[in-house]
């Protein structure tokens, strides 16, 4: 097991890098601005004296500062600055040296007591702002050139100034933050450059006023502090609405990225990356509760992702979210040192800065916890919007889970499904070909016997020996039918089974097969009848030998399951006399046998079926006959059904779509053979 400390080790070290490198920048930037400023103080080192005006601004700056620290911006508390307002005023009327010395002075200053900022923070902040002054002050008296500072050029020359320390801010705040994090964050930019210059030509617009104001009409500049108030509050209600429009967005932008992934862990890592953006803290766990004491726990921070287990030992502040749904914690915070520059996060177990956790919904019998640790800015920490979001989000991340869990048990499932149809696919390969096989093998030797029986037949033989070749014969000719049906079955069932399409003439058909039962049916005492509709056409197309196999095993099967002085008649006629519609010949085997009862009638195609294990003994076979009528009717697009009554009888009928063979030949009248004489009933 590898505990949270060996896993914090690359941020730690990603930590210190980034630190190291804030300070590089911080003293590039210090040594620019000094540069910059140093030709002006060494031609006249008097001028960088303070005076009244000097100390008049240092508290504009401070408080500019303080203000925007307080204002509920987080991330991008960059792109909203007061600092305009000061910083007009200091260019208006103090000499450079003096507005690069009271900008620095009074904007650490607010952020020394707003922010109780020190070390590396404070100084890239107090370099920046060095490095701001310096090049706005040099931009502005560069387009001045000693004119009128309230005349068009002097308005121009105090916009390009701002423009272009915002410009230099924004730049410094985003390498700041990129080093920190240790990867470039173009939004970061994109937000100062939007937002920011918006609110830079504002604040300047009334810094304008305010020196208009101070050398015009001083006595009016208490109306000015109204204005100044209304801009504060304004910049609040603009602030909170463009949080809630940026919430917005990156909740749509998470359901769209969980919806999208495609398995569990996809969708793990965007929780987690995308909860730790929407609640701008520096690390986000995803917590499986296993038992009391140990969890299953994925963490995202310093832009990874790793997954470990842990034992518990006292219960941590998020088990309270198994109870209350969202629990949150926050401790003081008692500003800023050296060591805590760029923390390294705390475990899991132990108390961060502040945090949110929350449990999962609808992740059945799981139990799990979404937590986000450590807001990624100074000031401010999780409020009660904070927590309404925080809750959505953690609801939509349960269902996300539990879907994308869901959808790995049917791929997994499909998977298995596949390997198993694929299995059974082969072995009914290998069935049918066994089959195929042994039919052939055993015919053969088999039409040796029965062949050599007949001819045994024809030399002299006494009584016992004609009793035996005959129980022999019988017994070949069954195991002959048995190989012949096994090697039929096997063909169709292989999909080896062809049809040939063919004119025949019908009724000479169905004349053969009464011809070739009527021996048996006449030796067994059972009258067989046929009747052929006269509006049955005499030629048809289809395969002639199929046709007769089918009504040749639906006779002989009917045959054999009547008893002596019963009934077997087969009638044919159109399908259209069935109100079904289309062409077609429906053939119907009819008996007064031993019937079939609704309960047997749904399987009595299936193959080595028969009604019962009495029948089975009783009437020999294999129950292969029907389940061949059955494959053959369907391979020929018909359908084959049957009805009956147990002790009455039972009708076989099948349905083909023959079609009339042109030309057709003159009608000969139906057509109705009674072999008994007796009319059919």
């Amino acid at each position: 097991m590898t505990s949270d400390t060996e896993n914090d080790a690359p941020v730690v070290r990603t930590a210190r890098r980034g630190t190291l490198l804030i300070w590089l920048l911080a003293a590039a930037m210090a040594g620019l601005a000094g540069l910059i400023a140093a030709p002006a103080v060494l031609d006249d080192p008097g001028s960088a004296a303070p005076d009244l005006r000097w100390f008049a601004l240092l508290p504009l700056f401070a408080l500019a500062e303080i203000v925007v620290v307080h204002l509920p911006t987080q991330r991008n508390a960059h792109g909203h600055t007061l600092r305009e307002i000061p910083a007009v005023l200091g260019l208006t009327f103090l000499a450079p040296q003096q507005y690069v010395s009271v900008y620095v002075v009074g904007a650490v200053l607010g952020l020394v007591v707003a922010a109780r900022m020190r070390g590396v923070k404070l100084a890239f902040n107090a370099a920046m702002f060095a490095l701001e002054a310096a090049l706005g002050a040099v931009t502005y008296h560069a387009i001045l050139q000693g004119g009128d500072p309230l005349s068009p050029t002097g308005w121009l020359a105090v916009l390009v100034a701002v423009l272009v320390t915002d410009l230099m801010s924004a730049g410094a705040v985003t390498a700041g933050i990129s080093l920190t994090e240790g990867v470039f964050d173009g939004e970061i930019l994109r937000e100062a450059l939007r937002s920011g210059s918006v609110a830079a030509f504002i604040n300047t617009c009334v810094a304008l006023l305010v020196a208009t104001l101070v050398l015009v009409q001083p006595s009016a500049l208490p109306l000015l502090g109204v204005v100044v108030v209304l801009l504060v509050l304004a910049y609040r209600v603009y602030i909170s609405l463009a949080r809630g429009h940026a919430r917005t967005r990156l909740l749509y932008r998470f359901v769209d990225r969980t919806s999208s992934a495609r398995s569990v862990e996809e969708v793990v890592e965007v929780v987690l990356r995308e909860a730790a953006d929407l609640m701008y803290s520096e690390r986000s766990y995803l917590v499986e509760v296993l038992d009391e004491q140990q969890v299953r726990y994925q963490a995202f921070s310093g832009d990874t992702v790793h997954a470990e287990v842990l034992e518990l030992g006292a219960e941590p502040w998020w088990w309270r979210a198994l109870d209350a749904g969202v629990a949150q914690h926050e401790a003081p915070r008692h500003g800023h040192d050296e060591a805590p520059e760029h923390p390294v996060a705390p475990a899991l177990t132990s108390a961060p800065r502040d945090g949110l956790a929350a449990q999962l919904r609808g992740t059945g019998s799981a139990r799990y916890l979404l937590v986000v640790c450590d807001r990624s800015f100074d000031q401010e920490t999780f409020g009660d919007e904070d927590v309404q979001v925080f809750e959505a989000l953690a609801a939509h991340a349960g269902v996300a889970i539990e879907r994308a869990r869901i959808v790995s048990d049917l791929q997994t499932l499909a998977g298995e499904l596949k390997t198993a149809r694929d299995t059974a696919v082969a072995v009914s390969e290998a069935k049918s070909m066994f089959l195929a096989n042994m039919s052939h093998e055993v015919r053969t030797p088999l039409t040796t016997v029965l062949a050599a029986g007949e001819l045994l037949n024809e030399t002299p033989l006494d009584e016992d020996q004609l009793k035996l070749l005959g129980r022999m014969h019988r017994s070949g000719e069954m195991l002959l039918s048995l190989v012949e049906n096994l090697l039929d079955f096997s063909r169709i069932d292989a999909g080896h089974a062809t049809l040939h399409h063919a004119a025949f003439d019908l009724r000479a058909m169905v004349a053969d097969v009464v011809d070739a039962h009527e021996p048996r049916a006449q030796a067994e005492g059972i009258t067989l009848d046929c009747v052929v509709d006269p509006r049955v056409p005499g030629v048809v197309v289809g395969d002639r030998t199929r046709i007769v196999q089918v009504l040749t095993n639906l006779t002989g099967n009917a045959l054999k399951f009547t008893p002596e002085g019963g009934r077997v008649w087969l009638d044919v006629r159109p399908v259209e006399d069935d109100g079904d519609g289309g062409p077609g010949v429906r053939f119907a085997v009819s008996d007064t046998g031993i019937g079939i009862d609704e309960d047997h009638q749904a399987s009595i195609f299936t193959a080595f079926s028969q009604v019962d294990g009495s029948a089975t003994r009783r009437y020999e076979g294999t129950g292969l006959g029907l389940a061949i009528c059955k494959q053959l009717t369907e391979l020929m697009g018909g359908v084959i059904t049957v009805a009956g009554e147990l002790g009455v009888g039972s009708t076989f009928e099948v349905r083909l779509p023959l079609v009339e063979s042109e030309p057709t030949p003159p009608p000969g009248g139906g057509t109705t053979r009674s072999p008994s004489g007796r009319p059919p009933g």
